[in-house]
C-alpha cells in the first residue's frame, strides 16, 4: 500500500511539472488557498458551507471510478483495496471536516463523515449489479445511466430533505435539492464514445439543443420531489425556490455546453476553472453560456460532419 501512494505522489508531481508548476509550491499554496477561500466565503454567507460540502463530493466521486476501483482490486486484492479507499477518503474528508467543526457546522461535519464512509463501499462503480428502473428515457442516455450509478446520492439528498423539513431549516432543505443538481452535472463529466454523437442525423446546433432540452426536463424530474416539498413546507420562500430551479437549469446548461466545446476530449483545466467560477458566481453564467454555446455548436458540427 505504501508503494501505491508513493506512485500517486510521483504521478501528481509529474503532472504539476508538466504544467510548469513546482510541486512544493502547490503543496504550500493549496492548503492556504483552501482555508482562506473557504473562510472568506463563509464570512459572506452561511450558504457557502453547503456549496463547499457539495464540492467535496466531486473528489469522492473521482476516487470511486469504476475502472480505477477495478484496477485496484485486481492488483491489490480486496482487503488492501478497502484500506486504500478508507485512507483516500479520510484524506479528502479531513480538511472539510476540520473546517466544518471549526465553524460550528456540526450537521455538515456528520454528513461529511457518513458520505466519506459510504463511498468506500463502492467497488466497481456501484453497490449492486441489478438494473434500476428510472423515470428517464434512453435517448438521450445520460440521466438513465447517471441515476443508476449515483442512486445512493439521491437517497442521501432525500434524507437531508427530511431532516431539513423536520428542523424547519430552509437552508438544509434547499441544500438537499442542490445535491441532486450537482449530482446531475456529474452525469455529463465524461465525453461519451463518438458513436453516441455521430449516429445522429442532425446539425451541431440541433443536437446541442436536444441535449439541453432533455437535460433540463430530466433535471426537473429528478428534483421534482424537492421542489414540491420546499414549496409546501416553506411557501414564504417561493421566489427563492423558483429562482433556484432556474439556477439549477443554468448550471446544467453550462456543464453541457462546456463539455461539448472540448468533445471528444475531456474538459481542460482552464474550462474547468471557468465552470467553477460560474458555479460560485451565478451572474457569470449570463456570459459563460452564450460564449461556450457557440463554440459547442461548432465543435459538434465538426464531429457530425
Amino acid at each position: 500500500m505504501k508503494d501505491y501512494f508513493q506512485l500517486q505522489k510521483v504521478i501528481i508531481e509529474r503532472f504539476l511539472r508538466g504544467w510548469g508548476l513546482a510541486p512544493w509550491l502547490v503543496y504550500l499554496l493549496v492548503p492556504i488557498l483552501f482555508v482562506a477561500g473557504s473562510l472568506l466565503l463563509l464570512e459572506r454567507t452561511d450558504y457557502a458551507a453547503y456549496l463547499i460540502a457539495v464540492l467535496s463530493l466531486s473528489a469522492y466521486n473521482w476516487f470511486s471510478g469504476r475502472k480505477r476501483n477495478d484496477f485496484l482490486q485486481l492488483n491489490f486484492g480486496k482487503p488492501v483495496f478497502r484500506k486504500i479507499r478508507l485512507l483516500e477518503n479520510g484524506l479528502v474528508s479531513l480538511p472539510f471536516l476540520l473546517l466544518f467543526l471549526f465553524k460550528g457546522f456540526w450537521a455538515l461535519a456528520l454528513v461529511q463523515l457518513l458520505v466519506g464512509g459510504a463511498m468506500t463501499l463502492r467497488s466497481g462503480g456501484g453497490f449492486t449489479a441489478a438494473t434500476l428502473p428510472t423515470p428517464f428515457s434512453k435517448q438521450p442516455w445520460e440521466f438513465a445511466h447517471g441515476f443508476r450509478q449515483y442512486w445512493w446520492l439521491w437517497l442521501i439528498a432525500l434524507f437531508l430533505l427530511v431532516m431539513g423539513v423536520r428542523a424547519d431549516n430552509f437552508e438544509l432543505s434547499a441544500f438537499s435539492w442542490f445535491v441532486t443538481v450537482f449530482g446531475a452535472t456529474a452525469f455529463y463529466q465524461k465525453p461519451e464514445p463518438g458513436f453516441y454523437v455521430w449516429v445522429h442525423a442532425m446539425t451541431g446546433r440541433q443536437l446541442l439543443n436536444r441535449k439541453l432540452l432533455f437535460g433540463g426536463l430530466h433535471l426537473v424530474i429528478l428534483g421534482f420531489p424537492f421542489f414540491v416539498a420546499l414549496l409546501v413546507f416553506f411557501p414564504e420562500q417561493w421566489l427563492l425556490i423558483v429562482a433556484g430551479q432556474l439556477l439549477a437549469i443554468l448550471y446544467l446548461t453550462m456543464t453541457i455546453t462546456v463539455k461539448y466545446t472540448a468533445y471528444p476530449n475531456e474538459v481542460d483545466i482552464v474550462k474547468a476553472f471557468i465552470m467553477g467560477a460560474g458555479f460560485i458566481l451565478p451572474p457569470l453564467l449570463l456570459f459563460i453560456i452564450p460564449y461556450f454555446y457557440q463554440k459547442a455548436v461548432r465543435q459538434l458540427g465538426l464531429v457530425l460532419n
